[in-house]
């Protein structure tokens, strides 16, 4: 099993809170659309301190195969390009086995 973190800074922004929430909502709804996808959850965060990230997503795949097909996939790509690269600021990724 694959395990894929990535954890995102919101751009400021008055309407982050908002983006926040639909970047969750709309990474989660892949869960039926993709069929690489094991388990998907997207936490936004609570801890105001300054090295905290503000959204966090983590997501199991059988393979590392199958996070790549899960990458790739234009679901994917359609939710990272209208809901997530255009309002974070900073991205941070760990890929690990389990």
């Amino acid at each position: 099993m694959v395990r894929h973190i990535v954890m995102w800074k919101m751009a400021p922004s008055p309407d982050a809170e908002e983006r926040a929430k639909a970047i969750k909502e709309n990474l989660e709804a892949l869960r039926g659309k993709i069929d690489a996808i094991k388990n998907i959850e997207v936490g936004i965060n609570f801890n105001e301190t300054d090295s905290a990230a503000d959204v966090v997503l983590v997501s199991d795949f059988e393979s590392a195969a199958k996070l790549n097909e899960y990458q790739n996939h234009p679901a994917h790509k359609a939710v990272g390009a209208a809901y997530v690269r255009p309002y974070v600021s900073e991205r941070r990724v760990c890929d690990y086995e389990f």
